[in-house]
This record gives C-alpha cells, structure tokens and sequence, in this order.
C-alpha cells in the first residue's frame, strides 16, 4: 500500500483515516485487540480456580455464616490476605496485557498509515517489546494526577471551606483535563519512539503545544462515537428475545464485543493524532518526503 499525503488534519479528517484504515484490513485490527481479552480471560479463571481451591476445607466455605458470625482473627486475616494477593495479581496481569495490546494496536496503525504492510504477529510482538515503557508512562501520568488532587485535598482540608472546596474541585477537574489532553500521546511516543516514561511525558506535551482544544475536541468526539457504536452492537444483539439469565450472558458478550470492536478506533486515532501534531510541529510530512527521494550513488 502507498502511504498518504500526510498534511494538518482536522478533528474529522483524523478519525476518517481511522476507519479507512480500519476497513482496509479489519482481521489485523480485530486479531490485536481480541487475543489480549482471550488470554486475560483464561488467565483470569486460572488464578480464580487457583484461588478457589486454596479455600478448599476453609470454614469461610464450609459454613461462611459461622465464620463471619463469630470471626477469627487469624483466619480473617488470612482471607483478606488472600483476596487481596488475588487482586493485585490480576490488577497486574491486567495492566501488562493491555498495556501490550494497546502498544501492539498503535504498532499495527502506525506501520499501516505510513504505507507498510505489517502482521497481528509482528504488531502483538512489538505491543510486547513495548509494554514495559508504556506501562511506566502510564505510572509516571497517574503520579501527577495523584500529587495534583493530593494538593487539592489538603488545601481544601485547611481552609475548610465550602466554597475554597468547590472551586478548587472545579480547577482540579480542569487541571485534570488539560494534562490528559497534553499526555495523550504518551504511550505512541513510548511504543514508535522508544522513549522511557519521562522522555514520554515531556515529549508528548510539547507535541500537544497550541493543539490541546483539538485534542480535547477529538477525544468528546470519541466518545459520542463509542456511545453510538455500542447502541448499534447491543440492539442487534439484544434484538432476540432471552430469558433473564441468558440476557445477562448476551450483555456480558455485547461489552466484549464493543470493547473489542471499539479499541482499535481508540488507538487508531491515537496514533494518526501523533503523526498529525508531528506534522505541525516538526514538518513530518517533509521529512518523510525528503527520505524518500532517490540519492546519489
């Protein structure tokens, strides 16, 4: 395939490259984001039996009501011990699995917007090489966002006011909104570039520079367009009368396919947004023509 005539795209023309591509080659797409689910899934029943069968003969199983009723300490303890290990490793394998499956999506775009043809194979192995440094930038995003409402939280606390408190809510959703619209393209940095997570950080928000209205733009247009596509899925699923137990199996399946069907469109705008700002900022498009021109022997 030949590579676009990259320019400054707008709002819409971004998200119209999306699906262009996204029909051009939907198994690709759909491979990439579907295998990550699968293999969270089976990975997820795995630890639960594992889990399960560590309970086998406990007194919180066989007669939870005395248990709860008149508590031991120690076997209390050891439960919220257990549960709490289970949670931590599935918050974990959860953040590795779709960390590289949102890598290997930006990998998959990205190689076919710049005209190179690619496999779900080769894109899930680089979404794999990928996933540490993305995993990081998202660590590095939530500890801002975390010392930011910290801050809120305590100047609140101190002046103990109502009215300090709303609107120092109000500037903290805005101050919120702004270092997402200016860290949007962190993990496309970390997964294209290599960049480690504070070379991501800082990379990304020069990239947003004079940008973010567009971002944020982009990113409520997103959402309408998710809104609409999971009301399009679920009534042609939920169009076939069900019983009450089978309505809940056909929900939980309509989410799956939504999430599958709609993460691609996520990191596809993602990555084509990236390229846009490069674009802008730095003459990418001049760059790339410039490469491709014949050299002298």
């Amino acid at each position: 395939m030949e590579a676009p005539q990259l320019r400054p795209l707008g709002v819409g023309d971004i998200v119209d490259r999306v699906f262009s591509l996204y029909r051009s080659r939907p198994a690709i797409y759909l491979v990439v984001a579907a295998l990550p689910y699968v293999v969270f899934v089976l990975i997820l029943a795995a630890v639960t039996a594992g889990l399960a069968l560590s309970f086998a003969g406990a007194s919180v199983i066989t007669d939870p009501v005395a248990f709860f009723e008149n508590p031991d300490p120690r076997g209390l303890a050891e439960l919220l011990v257990r549960v709490l290990a289970f949670v931590l490793v599935i918050v974990a394998i959860a953040l590795v699995v779709f960390s590289m499956q949102s890598a290997a999506l930006v990998a998959a775009f990205a190689a076919r917007y710049l005209g190179r043809e690619t496999t779900a194979g080769a894109a899930l192995r680089q979404g794999l090489r990928a996933a540490p440094r993305v995993i990081g930038a998202g660590i590095v995003l939530f500890a801002v966002l975390l010392v930011l409402w910290v801050a809120v939280i305590l100047v609140t606390a101190l002046t103990r006011s109502v009215l300090v408190g709303i609107g120092l809510a109000l500037a903290g959703v805005v101050a919120t909104s702004y270092v997402l619209a200016s860290t949007v393209v962190m993990p496309i940095v970390a997964t294209l570039e290599g960049a480690g997570p504070i070379a991501s950080l800082r990379r990304s928000w020069s990239l947003s520079e004079g940008n973010r209205w567009r971002i944020i733009g982009l990113e409520l247009l997103l959402v309408v367009l998710n809104v609409v596509l999971a009301t399009l899925i679920s009534a042609v699923f939920l169009a076939v009368p069900t019983n009450d137990v089978t309505s809940v199996v056909v929900q939980q399946v309509v989410n799956l396919v939504v999430n599958i069907a709609w993460t691609p469109v996520q990191w596809g705008t993602f990555t084509i947004l990236y390229y846009d700002l490069r674009v802008r900022r730095e003459a990418f498009d001049l760059q790339l023509a410039a490469e491709a021109l014949p050299r002298e022997p």
